[in-house]
């Protein structure tokens, strides 16, 4: 079957289907939300795509389906105002220029504006072995809110609510680091957004820990490194209640003081979700929407249980870190952030 002629059949079935398979949901209040508009968007990160890829925790053997599979999701939803692709929509390697090929025929067909992050692995090319690198994406992606030389962006979906996009990356590593330049760009947008009800800030590495292992040096690679720093700017401007993040591949929803993180799953690993944000005059809500392919998913917990990656989560019981990557609480899966 045709992109268009899958992407078209998906919004048909969309239109007669009492719902997508969303899991849980979280809402987060704020007063000023009775004077915000309406509108939603979805998160999906950490696709990895890599044709003719091995799968190891992440399941990128089938990283194609699944990401057509999340497409697929995103169609039947009711009318989102935009999608954000928040960062390693390919992996590097040796199948990058293949796998962007891929990425770019695909998000064609969406009917909505699109915005996309870079990930450590757009900005990590292998000598040698990948075709792209940093310079590369910011080019392919020209008007989705990046372009060649700028790599972080911002803009208003509806009236009073700023969505900012901001680049952490670091050439060559997988942590996150906040520069002198970038924290500046960010105070700037900052204080020209005081008098938006709401900002919403999105990275690809994380400012909240989702574990305490997080600050542990072998998982230090999820973070910001100078992510406290980050905070405490976020924190002199109340109207940022909403920080989401990718890159550790896991659901986790936490509330610190004014504003909640969310750190959001990869369609690549399980449970091979993405999120959906909806806002309204109560607040915002927050819920997972899974693939339908179930065989697919089991397939990807049972990759992350027996990788080593697991054993550093719990040494003990691996396989808890399924439950970790799904959500410890149902909050983590869904919530509501009332008024």
């Amino acid at each position: 079957m045709k992109r268009r002629e899958f992407l078209k059949g998906a919004l048909a079935a969309g239109a007669t289907a009492t719902g997508v398979a969303a899991v849980g949901g979280l809402f987060i209040p704020f007063a000023e939300a009775v004077e915000v508009p309406s509108f939603s968007f979805a998160h999906l990160s950490d696709l990895h795509l890599d044709v003719r890829g091995e799968s190891t925790w992440q399941h990128r053997e089938k990283s194609v389906p699944l990401f057509i599979e999340s497409l697929r999701q995103v169609v039947r939803l009711p009318r989102l105002n935009f999608i954000v692709f928040g960062g390693d929509q390919v992996h590097y390697g040796p199948n990058d220029k293949e796998s962007l090929v891929v990425f770019q025929q695909w998000i064609k067909q969406l009917r909505m504006p699109i915005y996309i992050l870079l990930g450590n692995t757009e900005v990590s090319p292998i000598n040698g072995v990948s075709g792209l690198g940093r310079e590369d994406y910011l080019k392919a992606w020209s008007g989705n809110g990046l372009r060649p030389g700028r790599s972080s962006w911002a803009f208003d979906p509806v009236r009073g609510v700023r969505i900012i996009g901001w680049d952490v990356t670091v050439d060559g590593k997988p942590y996150g680091e906040a520069t002198p330049e970038g924290m500046a760009w960010l105070e700037k947008e900052l204080a020209a957004s005081k008098d938006r009800k709401l900002v919403v800030l999105i990275t690809h590495q994380l400012l909240l820990p989702t574990t305490e292992r997080d600050t542990e040096p072998l998982w230090s690679i999820w973070m910001v490194r100078n992510h406290a720093r980050v905070r405490e700017l976020l924190n002199k401007h109340r109207n940022v209640r909403l920080v989401i993040s990718g890159h550790h591949h896991v659901c986790r929803v936490q509330t610190e003081g004014r504003i909640t993180y969310v750190a959001d799953p990869a369609t690549v690993t399980y449970p091979c979700a993405f999120r959906l944000f909806s806002i309204s005059r109560e607040g915002i809500h927050l819920s997972l929407v899974r693939p339908d392919d179930r065989d697919a998913v089991e397939r990807a917990r049972q990759l992350l249980v027996s990788d080593p990656y697991a054993k550093i989560y719990d040494p003990a019981d691996p396989a808890k870190a399924a439950e970790f990557s799904a959500g410890l609480e149902a909050r983590d899966r869904e919530a509501k952030i009332r008024l």
